[in-house]
């Protein structure tokens, strides 16, 4: 059976691990000073620390879309036999809500609440 590991990019794990077990992210937005950014993307957390060490608000960050979770698991859901995706706990974001929602459009994706965040998501 062809499985494929989705996460979103809260799962903090390392380029290395990801490549090694063809686990593919979805990146949360960050807010920073009012601008929109792709986590992992278009901003890295060094970049994130370094904005609050100098002095810069928090960040805060946006859930994945039920329209972005639809279109990377159709992306997916074609080409493997089942396709996991691993959430940041709903306790702390509506993303587990949003990807549940696009998941029922398909038979072969399941979507699981890790109920954590960070590393804790991660392992």
């Amino acid at each position: 059976m062809n499985i494929k590991i989705i996460s979103d990019s809260t799962c903090d794990l390392s380029r290395d691990l990801l490549e090694k077990n063809n686990i593919t992210l979805v990146p949360l937005s960050v807010i920073m000073d009012g601008k929109d950014y792709k986590d992992g993307i278009t901003i890295t957390p060094a970049e994130i620390f370094a904005h609050v060490s100098a002095g810069g608000d928090l960040c805060s960050t946006s859930a994945v879309s039920i329209g972005e979770y639809a279109d990377i698991f159709a992306e997916y859901a074609e080409n493997y036999d089942g396709v996991i995706h691993i959430n940041i706990g709903s306790g702390f974001s509506t993303c587990y809500q949003s990807a549940c929602l696009a998941a029922e459009e398909f038979d072969n994706v399941r979507v699981i609440d890790s109920r954590n965040l960070s590393t804790g998501q991660g392992l």
